[in-house]
Parts: structure tokens; sequence; C-alpha cells
């Protein structure tokens, strides 16, 4: 679910198939096109409120990090440092802190952050309605 949420759709084929499924499987259940906006909003909006919640519960009870399970084979902190959101975002706050080229850049730090979050949305979304319309309700 964590690489569901973090990899950006638009760098990713996988990711676009994933949140597409998902929105035409919940498109094909609601049957109306009002319903299936809905459903793919809700999909989106409890992923990441499943993710914020497994974060606050992960520092509410003491980040302890023997509790925390082991990296699966093949991973490491360079395949996370690797995430292309991960790298903007590290550049871009390196740029800030460091002050570099006068004032901030606002925009290019917060745009790859609106595009990671719009990008699924729409898909789920635009796949839900299409859902709908494949499967109406009678």
């Amino acid at each position: 679910m964590v690489n569901t949420m973090l990899v950006n759709p638009l760098n990713n084929l996988t990711m676009v198939a994933i949140w597409a499924i998902a929105g035409l499987v919940g498109g094909m259940i609601a049957g109306k096109k009002a319903g299936a906006f809905g459903i793919g909003l809700l999909a989106w909006l409890s992923c990441l409120g499943i993710l914020a919640f497994c974060g606050v519960q992960l520092f509410m009870s003491g980040l302890n990090l023997g509790t925390l399970p082991p990296v699966p084979p093949g991973e490491s902190l360079v395949s996370v440092l690797s995430i292309p959101i991960v790298q903007s975002a590290i550049g871009s706050l390196l740029g800030l802190i460091s002050g570099i080229g006068g004032t901030p850049d606002l925009t290019a730090l917060i745009m790859p952050v609106l595009i990671w979050f719009f990008t699924p949305l729409i898909i789920v979304t635009v796949t839900a309605i299409i859902g709908a319309t494949i499967r109406k309700k009678e």
C-alpha cells in the first residue's frame, strides 16, 4: 500500500493499472456516474487515511526500530531515496535550505506533491465513471 500511495502513476504504468482497475471495479459496483465519482474519491481518500493512520500509530506507540518488520530482500535506503517524489522533494528542500538562487521557488516544491496527489485521484475517478457506464444500474 505504501508503494501504491508513494509512486507517481505518471512514471509507473503498473500503478496506473492498479488505480484504473480499482476505479473500474468500484464504478461497476456503483452503477451510476454520481456514485462512481463518490466511489473513486472514497477509494483514494480511504487509502490516504489508512496510510496516515498507520504513520500516526507508528509514532504514537514510540518509534522502536526493533519492532519494525525487516526490510524486504533487495530493498535498501538507497531504493527508498530513489523514488522520484522523494528525489524531487529532497532536491527542492536542499535548495530551499541552502538559499541558493535568491528567493525559494515554492511552486517547484509544491508542484510534484500536487501531481502525486491528484493523478491517482483523477485516474480512479475517471475509470470509475467508465465502469459505471459499462454496467448501468437499473
